[in-house]
């Protein structure tokens, strides 16, 4: 009697487990095959230039841009320069173009006019302002896909040599040291910045992290910073 009854029970088993997969199909909830997934990366290409890229953040959105995009109209740059292929650019957002909120870190709050925090560009020579813009331009690609593992590598900018030199009159930096060539130095670091971004690409090796990196546009990389980014080449170099 034992023996039926113990028979009785796997059948029930059997009857409710089929029951809760018949359910689970029903309900929509399709059972796994196998556990060979096919992954899905994101695509880190964007089908559109940098220039792009940036006037189409600074209108709409967040428009995380729309502060670097006053930066660049007032200085009179030629945008032509965020077109032209094969190159790095170092894009600031909103939070590095900043009178408040992650102010410290703003480019404000890092050059000074006349020991103050300017509110905006304009307290600023028109020449400055281009300068700082094309320091941020590199020729060549530099992402995590050509940047060697931990070693420096050191970039020339955009910025005319002999530039950073000196400040203009009346513009402080703390720190400043001359910059003759206009280098610049990334790096891939070898640790991850509080669990948040694993290996960043690092500017001048100040702890400057690249917020969003590897955006790849028609005409080269994109980095996104959301600090100042510095022309002091670092003392050290790695």
């Amino acid at each position: 009697m034992e023996k039926i009854n113990l028979i009785k029970g796997k059948i029930i088993v059997f009857l409710c487990a089929a029951v809760f997969i018949s359910g689970c199909s029903l309900a929509g909830l399709d059972l796994q095959k196998d556990y060979n997934r096919t992954p899905h990366t994101l695509d880190p290409h964007i089908n559109k230039s940098a220039w792009a890229f940036i006037k189409e953040r600074a209108a709409t959105g967040d428009k995380t841009f729309e502060r670097l995009m006053a930066g660049i109209v007032y200085s009179g740059i030629d945008t032509t320069e965020y077109m032209k292929p094969g190159r790095t650019f170092i894009v600031l957002n909103k939070d590095a173009v900043s009178v408040t909120g992650k102010a410290p870190n703003g480019v404000f709050q890092n050059f000074l006019v006349n020991g103050k925090a300017p509110a905006d560009w304009t307290a600023y020579p028109k020449e400055f302002v281009k300068n700082y813009l094309l320091y941020l331009i590199v020729p060549g690609e530099y992402n995590h896909y050509t940047l060697p593992p931990i070693k420096s590598v050191e970039v020339q900018t955009l910025s005319p040599k002999g530039y950073w030199n000196a400040l203009p009159a009346g513009i402080t930096l703390d720190g400043f040291a001359a910059n003759p060539d206009s280098k610049m130095f990334l790096r891939v670091s070898n640790g991850s910045n509080g669990n948040t971004q694993d290996y960043p690409i690092l500017i001048n090796d100040n702890n400057n992290n690249v917020r969003t990196s590897d955006i790849l546009a028609t005409n080269g990389t994109v980095h996104v910073v959301e600090r100042f980014v510095t022309p002091i080449l670092p003392s050290v170099v790695y």
